[in-house]
């Protein structure tokens, strides 16, 4: 069998352009001062192979040094390969992060270097005299810096280069390292050679930048034909400035200015008087890159410029998201404070007055339609026999209707009319009935929208506390985490963590294919807790947001099982599973009133509304106290028995509500806790009682659900207890599945009623630390 493996080519072609700057390193000084020495150096703490930069030194000396150093070089190699092979292979993992074996070993090649190297004195300007062994001296100290500044040149480059901004030192460093290469690329080809791949480096610098960066960039280019053959610094510097004011305008445009200028110095200077071997190559150090420019395709230009337009963005500005959190935060309590005097509105709207009015109507109706036409109606005003009158009108609005045996005695004794009485007043109750019936509707109408309004108002004064609190700052450790993530190979341009110190959330703009799992691990590291990946949001084809926060402690797993009753059209039990946050969930279990289609509507819409109200994050007595008026208000017996449980997954506390649901059960270990309730189901009474409880559940803790239906079929309470016993637990699923198929089997093999079984167990989450 043959195993093909794949070539990475980027990295053959990482390690050849390596080489090959190892090369022009070698060339840098005029004698073979081991340049190349400081790159492998950096290659080494960039986590490369430095074998390649050290055979191209090796070749070298072979070809431009003599025996000597030669010789010297060849230690020189084996002394870097040896060491690089014995930090990698045997060196433990947590002393690699200190390079003291690169360190060593550069310096030991230096000291070669300055005891063997043969190397005869510069001449210094201002009349500085120092021997060949000072020089090397301080030759070898430049190089020994030169290696921390290419190394960290070599790992801004590797890992940052068009993904995100540079910092300064990266940047001064990266040129740095290009120009010394500049300067042997120089020595080694010819100053021409240098001047066309600078003037490309010009041109696509200008393109993807069109700022007055290029100014920059052209005097840096300029600086090694200047130290070599004095080419003019100005000339460059006219080049930048004319490709940075064409550039706009398009290639052609550029290309043809930049011509222009060119042949124009080169009258001025004397170029066409050159012999012609080297008129032609310097006319086509300046026409080959003006051609390789207008040839280069402009997809990669513009994919080279978007990117550093993008990266130069800021998309987490800590002064900007403070304030438009203060700024919600702010318009939020305003019209929390709106909501509330609504409340107060409606609040207030509410009394009795509009019944005392309707008992004053009803008695003034009497007194003008009997009274006023009796002769004995004077005698009965000076009897006071009116308040006899008040009460009997306050008895038929409590019964509805009135007989003589409600009469008061004095009442009776008095009138002569007591039948008119009667009748007149029992006339007056059937609109009044109607009447109050009206009132109670829209008093009941009143409240509904004075508690929806309280809801609304809590709901945003949360919102708007929690918006207005700015930002906390952890610089630190988002400085930790950005160099942690960069040592796995994660490029962040952005981080950002933000929260309270125990509730932390961490933001950060990342490109590529990186790994969310290696970043979770990395920021649970540094932050020292469990994080995981909330949300992750593509900014572009290469980049994208991910956010992070803190991992509950448990987990949960959920086991659902139902069947409706026998014959039936539908199943009057609803059940939910909502995840009302990522630290929180509710189990609703609502059984409506018998089965079939009437039963499942009602049951359905008592879920809805409790997944609608509880993801608002209304308060629960605000809740439960909603549904139960807006089940009253049908016309029609609408009523359901409904289990609701909230659990929070950080610290296992359950807040359960039982309204005229049967028995519940919290399952843990090897015992069973009844959870029990007797409020009345939602939609009899106008205002409810429900029993809440508090419970804190464990790891592997099994809450459990039940409606009627399982639990009449169990008969009593103990046969279910001792059911529960026997069933196995670990499994939610497993074990919801066994109790429906033991209720049915006690039913005789068929359902004679809706029944369903939820079960929740807790589990430590994985990788808590």
């Amino acid at each position: 069998m043959y195993i093909q493996k794949n070539i990475d080519l980027p990295k053959v072609f990482l390690h050849i352009g390596l080489g090959f700057c190892s090369l022009l390193l070698y060339h840098v000084g005029a004698q073979g001062e081991p340049y190349s020495l400081a790159l492998a150096y950096a290659a080494q703490t960039a986590g490369l192979t430095p074998i390649v930069i050290v055979i191209a030194f090796l070749f070298s000396a072979l070809i431009w040094g003599n025996s000597e150093t030669l010789l010297l070089c060849f230690c020189q190699s084996a002394l870097l390969i040896g060491v690089f092979f014995l930090q990698k292979k045997v060196l433990p993992a947590p002393w690699r992060k200190f390079n003291l074996l690169p360190m060593l070993s550069l310096s030991f090649c230096l000291g070669g270097f300055i005891a063997f190297a043969p190397f005869e004195a510069y001449t210094l300007p201002l009349s500085l005299v120092l021997d060949a062994i000072v020089q090397k001296i301080f030759l070898s100290a430049g190089i020994f810096l030169l290696s921390a500044c290419f190394s960290v040149a070599l790992k801004a480059l590797l890992r940052k280069l068009l993904k995100c901004r540079l910092h300064n030192d990266e940047i001064v460093f990266s040129a740095l390292l290009f120009l010394l290469c500049g300067f042997g690329f120089c020595r080694i080809f010819s100053v021409n050679a240098y001047l066309g791949i600078a003037f490309f480096i010009l041109f696509v610098f200008s393109y993807v930048t069109k700022d007055a960066y290029v100014l920059l960039c052209a005097f840096l280019l300029s600086l090694p034909p200047f130290f070599i053959a004095r080419y003019s610094v100005a000339k460059f510097f006219t080049f930048g400035a004319i490709t940075c004011f064409l550039v706009p305008s398009g290639k052609l445009i550029t290309i043809c200015g930049f011509l222009c200028v060119f042949f124009t110095f080169g009258c001025f200077d004397g170029l066409y008087a050159l012999p012609t071997s080297f008129l032609i190559q310097s006319v086509l150090s300046a026409v080959l890159p003006c051609l390789l420019f207008i040839l280069f395709p402009t997809s990669i230009l513009k994919a080279i410029e978007n990117k550093l337009v993008f990266y130069r963005e800021k998309h987490l500005n800590r002064i900007a998201i403070n304030r438009n959190r203060f700024a919600v935060g702010e318009k939020l309590y305003e019209l929390s404070a709106v909501f509330r005097e609504i409340e107060c509105t409606f609040s207030a709207l509410g009394s009795n007055e509009a019944e005392q009015g309707a008992k004053e109507y009803i008695r003034g109706c009497v007194i003008e339609e009997v009274c006023k036409n009796c002769s004995h109606h004077r005698l009965c005003q000076q009897k006071n026999v009116q308040a006899d009158l008040d009460v009997l009108v306050d008895i038929g609005c409590l019964k509805g209707r009135t007989s003589l045996l409600d009469m008061p005695k004095s009442l009776a004794n008095e009138c002569i009319q007591q039948s008119f009485i009667l009748n007149a007043v029992n006339n007056q109750l059937h609109d009044y009935r109607r009447y109050m019936t009206d009132s109670e509707n829209a008093a009941s109408g009143r409240d509904l929208l004075a508690n929806q309004a309280q809801g609304i108002s809590e709901i945003l004064k949360n919102l708007a506390l929690e918006q207005s609190q700015p930002l906390r700052i952890y610089t630190d450790k988002e400085r930790a985490l950005n160099a942690a993530l960069l040592n796995v190979g994660i490029v962040c341009s952005e981080v950002l963590v933000y929260g309270e110190e125990n509730d932390l959330t961490l933001s950060l703009i990342t490109y590529g294919n990186a790994d969310v799992k290696k970043i979770s691990q990395v920021a649970s590291h540094i932050l020292e807790t469990n994080i995981m990946i909330s949300e992750k949001l593509n900014l572009s084809d290469n980049k994208f947001c991910c956010i992070l926060r803190k991992k509950p402690y448990f987990d949960a797993a959920f086991g659902v099982a139902t069947t409706k009753k026998a014959n039936a059209v539908a199943s009057g039990d609803t059940h939910s599973i909502l995840k009302i946050d990522e630290r929180t969930f509710m189990v609703a279990l609502s059984d409506g009133m018998g089965s079939g289609e009437y039963a499942r509507r009602i049951s359905e819409s008592t879920i809805s509304l409790l997944e609608s109200f509880y993801r608002a994050k209304m308060p629960s007595a605000l809740v439960l106290s909603t549904i139960n008026k807006l089940l009253s208000f049908s016309k029609e017996e609408t009523f359901a028995c409904v289990d609701i449980a909230i659990v929070n997954l950080d610290d296992g506390n359950a807040d359960i509500v039982k309204i005229g649901s049967p028995y519940g059960f919290i399952l843990t270990g090897g015992t069973v806790k009844v959870l029990e309730g007797s409020s009345l189901p939602l939609g009899i009474l106008d205002s409810i009682h429900p029993d809440t409880s508090g419970y804190r559940l464990a790891e592997n803790d099994v809450l459990l659900f039940l409606s009627d239906g399982i639990t009449d079929a169990f008969g009593s309470t103990a046969d279910l207890y001792e059911a529960l016993k026997c069933v196995p637990i670990r499994n939610p699923q497993q074990l919801v599945d066994e109790l429906l198929r033991q209720a049915i089997d006690r039913y005789g093999g068929e359902a004679k009623d809706d029944m369903t079984a939820i079960a929740v167990r807790l589990f430590k989450s994985l990788d808590v630390i």
